[in-house]
């Protein structure tokens, strides 16, 4: 296993207090310890532990881009609260590349259906994407800063040149990797003026692109499950019902405004798809009202503008939905 750490300069308190919030909202299992807390993942563990002048932050995983992308998640809510922003981790390779970014190559790019380019990337270290996380981040340099490429300081952190907030860095899920050909597919939902859109109409064969990841959630397992989404979270929803064992069920609940985008997937015999149309069919969070749902070994997934989500979000705990039976992710702002 490799290791990085770093002091935090604060309360022991409120650092084990951070790290629980964000342990409870992705429902990780949280280890008290006489001197701290251990959280585990599914790509590493995290330890924090009291010191002298702080609480001393541990971070293990199996290879350098896991490592990095748990660092990652450590650091967010860190700088989001502009808390410990002098923080040095151990493990630094100044200079190099991120170890959870990839230089791929695109290998096609076709429109699918209405409302959908599906692209197709090659490149190294593909395997990866298969595992631990269904998304990652497309890297856009600003116009003054284009052929350059995030680094790694002297602090064992990211350097973005221009800073991180001129990239843009939309997230997408992997929708099929092939480890022996190296090739990775993701499905861009089109729409006008979109920055991704605009790439896609012009994109050739042999174009050059980062990634990075992968990230966010992993696969939600019980034996039922119900998923609701928008145009968004169509390609997440179909890597889950996928990824459901054959004796899974349940019901997928899928919003989209063009009929044409209605697609065939992969998924237990036991799971039925519902396809809502804009404007024709009840909304998402109406059809999640009404509901019907086993009292146990469920889960419920919804994605989608941030309003719903939360809407969503506070109606599943209306409906008794324990925190580990529920999750309300936002893909988009209206």
């Amino acid at each position: 296993m490799l290791q990085t750490t770093t002091l935090l300069t604060l309360a022991p308190e409120s650092a084990f207090m951070l790290l629980k919030a964000g342990a409870a909202l992705r429902a990780l299992p949280v280890e008290e310890r006489e001197d701290g807390l251990k959280l585990t993942l599914p790509w590493g563990e995290v330890v924090a532990a009291r010191e002298a002048g702080g609480v001393r932050l541990t971070l293990s995983a199996s290879d350098r881009a896991r490592l990095h992308s748990l660092q990652e998640a450590n650091d967010r809510p860190l700088d989001e609260a502009a808390l410990c922003p002098d923080r040095r981790w151990s493990f630094a390779e100044t200079g190099a590349n991120p170890p959870n970014m990839t230089f791929m190559a695109v290998v096609s790019c076709r429109r699918m259906t209405p409302s959908y380019y599906r692209v197709c990337l090659s490149g190294p270290s593909v395997e990866r994407f298969a595992r631990e996380g269904l998304h990652f981040r497309l890297l856009f340099a600003p116009a003054d800063h284009a052929g350059e490429w995030p680094v790694m300081n002297e602090a064992g952190r990211t350097e973005w040149p221009g800073g991180m907030g001129a990239w843009h860095r939309p997230v997408y899920t992997v929708r099929t990797i092939d480890a022996g050909a190296g090739t990775l597919e993701f499905d861009v939902f089109a729409h006008p003026g979109g920055r991704v859109t605009t790439w896609c109409e012009t994109l050739q064969p042999g174009a050059q692109i980062a990634i990075i990841g992968p990230g966010g959630e992993w696969y939600p397992r019980a034996g039922w499950m119900a998923l609701f989404g928008d145009e968004t979270a169509l390609p997440a929803i179909a890597r889950i019902l996928e990824g459901m064992p054959e004796d899974g069920a349940g019901i997928a609940t899928i919003m989209i405004g063009d009929p044409g985008d209605i697609q065939e997937m992969k998924r237990p015999e036991a799971v039925s798809v519902r396809w809502l149309v804009r404007g024709r069919d009840t909304g998402l969070v109406e059809a999640l009202a009404a509901l019907e749902m086993p009292s146990a070994d469920r889960f419920v997934w919804f994605a989608g503008e941030r309003a719903e989500t939360a809407a969503a979000r506070k109606l599943m705990g209306e409906r008794g939905l324990a925190k580990t039976e529920m999750r309300a992710a936002v893909y988009w702002t209206r």
